[in-house]
């Protein structure tokens, strides 16, 4: 992992920094409340991605409740200007984005979040692509919806980095609160 500070000057980590740092700057300087992005080629969603498919129909209640819709943005040649102008309209309401022909991109308080965001952005790929196989997609209703958006908030799981100092545990593991 390559950590940064807000003008992309590499703190930590032995890495190079991203050629994407400029679609990073762009997610934080947007989104204060954002700690953490996880930029990646999941399988299942980028080949979403790349078939031009969002993933924002409500087709089951976990993906209303950990991600709400999904958006495609619109293609941005890698590591140029042009992935963060595609992002721009979508980074204020979401928490995980589609990058056509790309990947994904998801973001949040920590890292743990943004990364099981991207978990949860797959996870639903490939429950709608069964559906979609399937050919019997049933969609939630508009007022399960908004039940389930004004239920997010409580439901959503959080998760945190156990201190060192804890017994037993190291400082890469994860627990779980809800």
């Amino acid at each position: 992992m390559v950590v940064i500070d807000s003008q992309g000057n590499q703190l930590y980590g032995t890495r190079k920094v991203s050629s994407e740092i400029g679609m990073h700057l762009t997610i934080y300087r947007m989104r204060p409340d954002v700690r953490a992005i996880v930029h990646a080629h999941p399988c299942t969603a980028t080949a979403f991605a790349s078939a031009g498919i969002a993933l924002d129909q409500p087709l089951c209640s976990e993906a209303v409740l950990t991600l709400g819709a999904v958006p495609l943005a619109p293609y941005g040649t890698p590591g140029t200007p042009e992935v963060s102008e595609a992002l721009k309209p979508y980074i204020p309401g979401h928490e995980a984005i589609l990058m056509a022909n790309h990947g994904v991109v998801t973001y949040g308080s920590t890292t743990c979040e943004a990364y099981l965001r991207m978990e949860a952005v797959e996870h639903l790929a490939r429950i709608v692509a069964v559906a979609k196989q399937l050919g019997q997609e049933k969609y939630l209703d508009k007022d399960s919806v908004k039940k389930l958006l004004g239920a997010r908030e409580r439901y959503n799981s959080r998760c945190e980095v156990a201190p060192p100092e804890a017994k037993n545990v190291g400082p890469e593991t994860v627990r779980f609160t809800a």
